[in-house]
């Protein structure tokens, strides 16, 4: 995308509550309430949780429930829970699968998570349990600690750091070292996909991404491997690869090595159905569509990270699907996603929103109409961004500079130049695609790179540059020329 032009919903709290309630819900989720037999589907109302209600989640899907001393709990998907009861004194919440992760407030009423094998009480902490189909359960402690018990009456103090288990039946195992970050919560447990959105989003040093290359790059579908010059005039050592990590994802990746640095990119895409052998089935129609039906592969989740190993940008994009230009009587369908965030990451920085770093702008269609509105975006400072656009070598040369700068008391700013380039690093012009129009489209395709880099305010005079083929983008189907 040239523009960095921000979008996102503002989700405003309005009031104060007595009492739980669901909110911030994604995907779907489904509440029983107390007395009734019938489940009903959670829309975008905030719906106050009473005693004996029932909440659960399916794949993909996520709810935050909030109490009114501002203790905070996010069910992630494939979990139910009950809200066992909730007094003045105490809440007490039955988990029966899945997991849930609490933040506690210190000198909040009493809480407690139970499972059909553990009891978790707690005050001012951020912990997690998880409880299998089994009975089985997992307790992490994150900040504060945690005094764990089973059926049987052994108890265990779990401080921060340390993860227990308890078996069906009882038995609370021994505090260990827990080796694992904290879950963002936002697929399931044990979930393929999950294991690929965690490694796309948190394997950030040069080593570990050369390493995951080098086991991921031997069951690539595509991969490209070239020496170009980028922009600057620098020799540039490309490598690409595009693999599936799951039977309805495909990963791409670009390495770029250089005499002085090192950079990556990575894009995770995630479809609503298992993609075809012949991968540009999906990918052709994924962005736009002809036709009275919906394409038969939709794209649903995006994930894309760019690195220098210490800064980076991340996209979160969610709620994909295709809409038609005319409901009644569908000839172009176009794509669309619900939710969409923009982060970036300083490397000298404390890490923001689960490592992905400062959310920049964001948008949510907040009633469901499949279309953005000024009140469904959200900026970091309250207010649109100061945009600023340029074509540094005029108009006609494929070199544009975009610049967005935020209305926070930092006055955050970031900035992206984009190149198109051929092999030997001369910038494309209209006129050089003029001339070239003897050749055949393969092959001026293959000599053809693009490069972007980023800079900004929270990045310490660093940059992120990275350059990419289209040669792989057109063998993969997800460019066309």
């Amino acid at each position: 995308m040239r523009s960095l032009m921000p979008l996102l919903i503002i989700l405003v709290l309005t009031g104060f509550s007595n009492a739980a309630y669901l909110h911030k819900q994604r995907g779907q989720v489904d509440i029983k309430k107390t007395g009734t037999e019938n489940w009903g589907g959670v829309g975008n109302d905030r719906i106050t949780l009473s005693e004996g209600d029932e909440v659960k989640t399916a794949r993909a899907s996520t709810v935050e429930i909030y109490m009114d001393d501002g203790t905070k709990v996010k069910l992630a998907p494939l979990s139910a829970f009950k809200m066992s009861s909730e007094t003045k004194e105490g809440v007490s919440i039955g988990l029966y699968v899945g997991r849930i992760r609490s933040w506690v407030r210190k000198f909040s009423k009493k809480f407690e998570v139970r499972t059909p094998s553990a009891v978790c009480a707690v005050r001012g902490t951020d912990f997690m349990v998880s409880a299998d189909a089994e009975g089985n359960t997992r307790v992490e402690v994150y900040d504060g600690s945690v005094l764990t018990g089973d059926s049987a009456g052994h108890s265990a103090l779990l401080r921060a750091g340390e993860f227990a288990r308890i078996d069906k039946g009882g038995d609370v195992g021994p505090p260990q070292r827990n080796p694992n970050q904290p879950s963002n919560m936002d697929s399931s447990i044990g979930d393929a996909k999950l294991l690929a959105k965690k490694e796309i989003y948190n394997e950030m040093s040069k080593e570990d991404v050369i390493a995951g290359a080098q086991a991921e790059i031997q069951s690539a579908e595509f991969q490209n491997r070239k020496v170009a010059i980028d922009a600057f005039g620098n020799r540039v050592r490309m490598e690409e690869y595009v693999i599936r990590p799951a039977a309805d994802q495909f990963k791409y990746v670009v390495l770029n090595t250089r005499k002085d640095r090192f950079d990556f990119g990575k894009i995770l895409f995630t479809f609503d159905n298992p993609l075809p052998d012949d991968l540009s089935l999906a990918t052709r129609n994924m962005i736009t569509a002809a036709g009275a039906a919906a394409p038969q592969w939709q794209l649903t989740e995006m994930n894309s990270i760019m690195s220098n190993t210490l800064d980076k940008v991340t996209e979160d994009a969610t709620g994909g699907k295709m809409i038609a230009d005319d409901p009644a009587n569908p000839s172009v369908w176009t794509h669309f996603f619900a939710d969409y965030a923009f982060y970036v990451q300083g490397g000298d920085l404390a890490p923001e929103n689960d490592g992905m770093g400062k959310k920049l702008w964001s948008f949510s269609d907040a009633n469901m109409d499949n279309t953005i509105q000024a009140g469904e975006l959200s900026y970091l400072g309250g207010s649109a961004p100061t945009g600023l656009l340029a074509f540094p070598a005029g108009e006609d040369t494929f070199y544009t500079v975009t610049k967005n700068t935020y209305a926070d008391a930092g006055g955050t700013w970031i900035q992206a130049a984009d190149f198109v380039l051929f092999d030997n690093g001369n910038i494309v012009s209209t006129g050089d695609l003029t001339t070239r129009l003897g050749e055949s489209m393969d092959t001026v395709t293959d000599k053809l790179n693009f490069q972007r880099i980023y800079t900004s305010s929270l990045f310490n005079g660093r940059k992120i540059d990275l350059e990419f083929s289209a040669k792989l983008l057109k063998d993969a189907g997800l460019i066309r020329f």
